[in-house]
């Protein structure tokens, strides 16, 4: 048995030294899981809710397949006699659970009247299919925090030389498309988004070092306007074997 255990520690040594472990720099992130079923349901029920041509009938004609028979045809809406609404386009502006269950879609629509917010909340029934599961609420817009950094000015930047020299080589050539050039630099399989056509790289402004890991490359570039932006990508890379690759490029 002890002859057992030192092979195998000789073995793992070898390996070490011939193929030494991967160093990450980057660890994943979970992300919240949107259900695209129950947006769509929460859409749907907006636009026949806000809808109506002058006939009540044709609304509630619309509203019938969200509603059982025993419910208010017309889902508590009481319409005055000249009354028409229609809608435009139509957004979903916020969602969150809400504590109980249920799913709080806010809706943004374009109507006759005006740009109207309204509260979706959608459950589950009893086959698991979406259900409206109470009244909708009209509501103003989605309140939002103005931003104080753009750039990760509260980050560190990174100061590692060969990490810096990679990512101004293959950012340069991602905004570029230049797919070949970008290659030399990725891991086999890394993921990268694509970047829109026409784009020529101005700099890079700013990296900083995010805490899962990653890098938040702010970066400005051209298009054949001459208009410049200045935009952000998050990127991912590993140590492999001395060297810096990239295994995600994306928003």
């Amino acid at each position: 048995m002890l002859y057992a255990v030192a092979a195998v520690g000789v073995g793992a040594t070898v390996r070490n030294a011939v193929d030494p472990p991967v160093r990450r720099a980057v660890a994943a992130v979970a992300r919240p899981v949107s259900d695209a079923g129950s947006a769509w349901f929460a859409l749907s029920f907006a636009r026949a809710y806000l809808t109506w041509p002058g006939n009540p009938t044709a609304q509630q004609r619309a509203l019938s397949s969200f509603l059982a028979p025993t419910v208010d045809p017309a889902a508590g809406l009481s319409l005055a006699p000249t009354s028409t609404e229609s809608v435009g386009w139509m957004a979903i502006a916020a969602e969150q659970d809400d504590g109980n269950g249920d799913r709080d879609y806010t809706i943004a629509a374009d109507t006759k009247a005006g740009l109207r917010y309204m509260v979706v909340a959608v459950g589950r029934g009893a086959d698991g299919r979406p259900v409206l599961a109470h009244y909708p609420a009209l509501v103003g817009p989605p309140a939002n925090d103005p931003a104080s950094t753009l750039d990760g000015e509260s980050l560190p930047v990174v100061s590692n030389g060969a990490v810096e020299a990679v990512l101004d080589r293959a950012l340069r050539n991602y905004i570029s498309d230049s797919s070949e050039n970008l290659a030399a630099d990725l891991t086999p399989g890394a993921l990268v988004d694509p970047v829109a056509s026409g784009l020529i790289p101005r700099g890079i402004e700013r990296l900083a070092a995010e805490s899962s890991g990653s890098v938040l490359a702010t970066v400005r570039a051209a298009d054949a306007s001459g208009d410049v932006f200045t935009l952000a990508f998050e990127v991912a890379l590993v140590e492999l074997h001395g060297r810096w690759e990239i295994t995600r490029i994306g928003p």
